[in-house]
């Protein structure tokens, strides 16, 4: 008698499709534009300008420091959206999006060229 082994079959795990486990909403600041950064503040007279000079560097940077940087009070805000999957092989994988993803918690996507599909 001929004994045949039945073996399961391969299971096909998609490696590109998961489940959004999350989705954060993340502020992010852009630097502004402007030229010239930091504006250097001088006194009367130019005798000791560069020991005053350096003086105002450290007087600016610690009052940045005590009341937050000129340059984030300046900064462009913007949002980016941060997309955590869980993949069908059982790994975490994260995709960042510059607009609102048009899926919720729970939805099952496909992840091609960084962007999601619906599965």
């Amino acid at each position: 008698m001929v004994r045949v082994e039945s073996k399961p079959a391969a299971s096909s795990v998609c490696a590109v499709c998961g489940t959004i486990e999350s989705i954060r909403t993340i502020e992010v600041l852009d630097e502004a534009s402007t030229t010239g950064g930091v504006a250097e503040s001088k006194s009367g007279t130019d005798s000791g300008a560069a020991g005053s000079s350096q003086a105002m560097s450290v007087l600016d940077t610690l009052s940045s420091a005590l009341t937050g940087s000129e340059g984030a009070k300046n900064a462009r805000r913007r949002y980016a959206y941060r997309v955590t999957l869980r993949m069908d092989d059982g790994s975490f994988r994260a995709i960042s999006q510059s607009s609102p993803p048009v899926f919720a918690v729970g939805d099952k996507v496909r992840v091609v060229e960084g962007r999601l599909v619906r599965s």
